[in-house]
């Protein structure tokens, strides 16, 4: 017995299930020895585990072990195990025998009638006392009282069901595990078969063929002091609840995560960053708890209205650096400032250490608070009063940008820093993009203008080549008394000074071309001065090396300046000496010297002054209106040839431009990507169940950009309503969907659509306003400030801004339940259920709980049944309030167990508080207890 002690005290077993042969001989011992001598002090429970020998036989020819654990619960549990035992009964040569020590002794005896020994007959009995699985099953089916309080367990190795001959025993195994409610084995991939986990083997199906998942449980099977409590491969056995027998049915329905075979329990990876116990002082009446122990995984707070629920949460928030909100109107400490003042909290934390703050000025002073509090009021606010998503987008955003390393953070402290940093230069592009588009919107429109006058140039050309011909027609009256060689002599030296007078024309237009050259120039020069200055001072903030940023800069020539004023004042000479001047030496082929001809020829045309008078006069006329023809045929040639090339050059421009702005969003798209690729990686890591996904692209606002339109229509004109609801037809139908695809073909496809629509050449003179320009018309068409690009996060499918306020509830809580992974410190939720129903918390949020818990302490206060009893609440504190005559507050109390903890009678224990407590309860845990299972375990 001793030897029995020490080692159970040495391997800290809390829990001993104590095997005997068919009897309770052994159970009996220790358990007077515990009762009756104090002995065993260390160990919390003692578990009667029956063991018997069962037909049919193993391939090795031995019999079937079966296990039968009884709860030792009630007082008189021996006498009733034993009332039972004697009637499982064994039929032997015709006389059937019970499973008790005196039959036992008979039937030995009757096998080996030399057997005198009563001790000797009754052991061999018991081995040869081997019943067929059928008698135990009908001898368990009727007895009520130990089918209600047994456990039946399997053995799973050679001497259990894994022994049977493969070859005609696979349904009487089947069998034998349908009414089995768990596996003896330590052997891992047994335990992943019966729980679902193998691949091949879902959950569904191992329920279809065994009615329930089956836990596995170990045992160290020492028949030798030496080996007790050792099993093998140091594959002990963890259960995890209150160490009664019903703490481990629990496992039953908690198969999976409430038992654990292994070196050592699991355990959360980081326990210094587990809340311990609350301890209160100078609380002046208001708590009659002055310490609050707390578990490492979910601890639940349940209790009526007014209880100090949310008291629990914002004390350890309080304690932990958790800034308060003093405005809010849910917050336990500013409903109860008045009379909380002095009151002392105090946290200890899993690694030993302590933290405190007094209230309610005195809070722990920290640079990062030491939990995650979802308070009432911020998932109410991000619930309901966040219309638009984005304080839930922030929120996750501040998550992603969690997930991203140092390198990755590039020095910036959140995430829109980061990310307006990335998209700096990108925003540099497409607003010099934007700038250009503006200059040539007025380029077309200055191309456009001059070939509008083509058909006026045309009629204009011929009517004066019409008056030409008229004139002409009156020359040979005006001839008759002129000298033909004067005239022949006049006409060219008047051909002679148009041609003069175009050279000039020619040269003043380069000259001027010249200086508004040397202008764009000196302005480039400035701006890209100023522009490559920022830069470098960009790189230098960058730590790049000053004599690389130096050569960044683009090299001037020192002498263009000057190259380009002598080109001007070549063309100023080459005009001067064109022109010809009165006191300079007179040049024949000057306007001056020609004009000088012009005259003298003039006096000498003609004899009479009449005659001469009316000659010159047609020939000016005719010289005049054939100079304006040629002028309008080479005008009109120069608009066929090199402006309308020029306009449709321009025109692909401005296309090729617009969709350089989508180039520019493409690799903003690509940047931002990449940004959230961490959180895209977690999301993808958390496989199915993660109902969370993000989606990159643009952002439309085509409403906005329509309604500015509206200034360019007159509604007075004909067709200019048809007009607009075809350009709006046309941009819901084809362009919207082409810049959400950011497809620069179907962009290029769908816009060039669209401008012919729109014919911005002839829109302001058929649809528009006196007001209306095509270049205003045009800045509007190439405009692409209703284009953004943006992420959109989505949660089962849905855009966050779309959700509704119960289902953005439930993103917010798997936000910080699974995608803040690397985040370990508690997790304070208070009441997030107001907008759930109960379906959305059981099927959308407590496999999320269930999987965070495992990874961090969640402390959940809460009204919904599902929200405790479905995610398995590892601790279940109650408060409770009384409201003494002697102070204006209450005095609240808290009182915690598992949800195990059962107490029969007028006593209330945790599951009864919660079903009394939460509506819905008992239907909780009827749902937990056939979750994994056809028939009531």
């Amino acid at each position: 017995m001793t030897e029995i002690e020490t080692a159970a005290a040495a391997a800290k077993i809390s829990v001993i299930g104590v095997t005997d042969y068919m009897t309770l001989d052994g159970y009996e011992k220790l358990c007077a020895e515990k009762k009756t001598n104090g002995r065993l002090s260390t160990v919390d429970l003692l578990i009667p585990n029956i063991e018997f020998r069962m037909m049919p036989q193993t391939a090795d020819g031995k019999a079937l072990n079966l296990h039968l654990l009884i709860d030792p619960s009630e007082d008189d549990h021996i006498d009733k195990i034993k009332r039972a035992l004697r009637n499982l009964k064994f039929d032997y040569d015709g006389q059937p025998y019970g499973c008790c020590r005196e039959d036992l002794i008979e039937f030995g005896r009757a096998q080996d009638p030399l057997l005198a020994d009563d001790d000797a007959a009754y052991t061999f009995g018991i081995r040869q006392f081997k019943p067929d699985r059928t008698a135990i099953k009908k001898w368990l089916d009727g007895e009520r009282w130990l089918r209600s309080n047994s456990l039946i367990g399997i053995a799973n190795g050679k001497d259990g069901i894994s022994g049977l001959p493969l070859d005609g025993f696979g349904a009487v195994r089947d069998e034998i595990l349908k009414w089995s409610h768990f596996v003896f084995s330590g052997n891992p991939r047994d335990r992943e078969h019966y729980l679902g986990l193998k691949a091949g083997t879902p959950k569904d199906e191992i329920i279809r063929q065994y009615r329930s998942l089956k836990p596995c449980v170990h045992g160290s099977d020492a028949h030798e002091v030496e080996p007790l409590f050792k099993p093998d491969n140091e594959r002990f056995c963890w259960v995890k609840s209150d160490p009664t027998f019903h703490g481990l049915r629990q496992i039953l329905w908690e198969p999976e995560d409430r038992v654990h075979i292994g070196t050592l329990p699991p355990q959360p990876s980081d326990h210094s960053q587990q809340i311990r116990r609350i301890s209160l002082s100078n609380s002046s009446g208001w708590f009659a708890t002055d310490s609050i122990e707390l578990n490492a995984g979910l601890v639940a707070v349940i209790g009526e209205k007014g209880a100090g629920k949310t008291a629990v949460a914002d004390l350890s928030s309080f304690a932990s650096g958790y800034p308060m909100d003093r405005k809010s109107q849910s917050s336990f400490i500013t409903k109860g400032a008045l009379h909380l003042s002095g009151t002392k909290i105090e946290l200890e934390w899993g690694g030993g250490d302590r933290t405190e703050g007094v209230l309610t000025d005195s809070p722990l002073s920290s640079t990062r608070p030491r939990v995650r509090y979802l308070s009432q009021d911020f998932v109410e606010r991000l619930c309901s009063s966040d219309h638009e998503g984005t304080e839930l987008q922030k929120a996750i955003e501040d998550v992603v940008f969690a997930k991203l390393d140092e390198i990755q953070k590039e020095g910036y402290s959140s995430f829109g820093e980061l990310r307006k940093a990335r998209e700096a230069a990108s925003n540099i592009q497409k607003e010099a993009l934007r700038g250009e588009l503006a200059t040539l919107h007025k380029e077309v429109d200055r191309l456009q203008e001059a070939i509008d006058q083509r058909g006026s140039k045309i009629r204009a050309k011929a009517e004066v080549e019409k008056q030409v011909e008229e004139l002409k027609k009156q020359l040979p009256d005006a001839t008759q008394s002129v000298d033909q060689k004067i005239l022949e002599e006049l006409e060219k030296q008047q051909i002679l000074l148009r041609e003069l007078e175009e050279q000039i024309a020619n040269r003043s237009r380069r000259r001027r071309t010249i200086e508004g050259a040397i202008e764009s120039y000196g302005a480039i020069k400035k701006s890209t001065t100023q522009e490559v200055a920022k830069v470098g001072k960009q790189l230098l903030d960058a730590a790049v090396a000053e004599s690389t940023v130096q050569k960044i800069g683009p090299t001037w020539a020192p002498d263009v300046d000057d190259l380009l004023q002598k080109e001007v004042e070549k063309l100023d000479a080459e005009i001067v000496a064109l022109k010809g001047a009165d006191g300079a030496p007179l040049n024949p082929l000057s306007v001056f010297g020609v004009q000088i001809e012009i005259a003298r020829l003039k006096e000498l045309v003609a004899k009479d002054e009449v005659s001469r008078k009316r000659l010159l006069d047609l020939q000016k006329q005719i010289a005049e209106r054939s100079a304006n023809a040629e002028r309008l045929a080479k005008e009109i040639l120069n608009l066929d040839e090199k402006v309308t090339r020029a306009l449709e050059k321009q025109k692909a421009k401005q296309v090729d431009l617009y969709l350089d702005v989508f180039k520019a969003l493409s690799a903003d798209e690509a940047g931002l990507k990449e940004l959230y690729s961490p959180m895209q990686d977690a999301i993808d890591q958390l496989g199915e169940e993660m109902q969370f996904s993000v989606s990159v692209g643009y952002q439309i606002d085509a409403k906005s950009w329509l309604d500015r339109s509206a200034r360019f229509f007159d509604g007075r004109r004909v067709g200019a309503e048809a007009k607009r609801e075809e350009i709006e037809r046309i941009v819901e139908t084809k362009l919207v969907p082409a810049w959400k695809s950011g497809d620069l073909e179907n962009i290029k496809t769908a816009f060039e659509e669209f401008l012919a629509a729109v014919d911005i050449r002839s829109f302001p003179e058929k649809f528009g306003t006196s007001k209306s320009s095509r270049v205003e018309l045009s800045d509007w068409i190439y405009s692409v400030d209703h284009i953004e690009l943006s992420y959109k996060i989505h949660y089962a499918g849905t855009e966050l801004e779309y959700l509704s306020p119960g289902t953005r509830g439930i993103a917010l809580l798997v936000l910080y339940l699974l995608m803040d992974e690397d985040d370990t410190r508690p997790l304070l939720i208070d009441q997030p259920e107001g907008n759930l129903d109960n379906s959305s918390v059981y099927k959308q949020l407590v496999p999320y709980i269930r999987k965070a818990k495992k990874r961090r302490q969640i402390i959940l206060i809460t009204h919904n049944p599902n929200l405790v009893v479905a995610t398995d609440a590892e601790q279940v504190i109650i408060a409770t309030a009384e409201r003494p005559t002697t102070q204006p507050y209450p005095c609240l109390n808290y009182d915690s167990g598992g949800l195990e903890h059962s107490v029969a009678g007028t006593d209330m224990g945790v599951r009864e508080a919660v079903c009394l407590l939460l509506e819905g309860g008992e239907d909780a845990f009827r749902a937990r207890e056939n979750r994994y299972s056809l028939v009531q375990l």
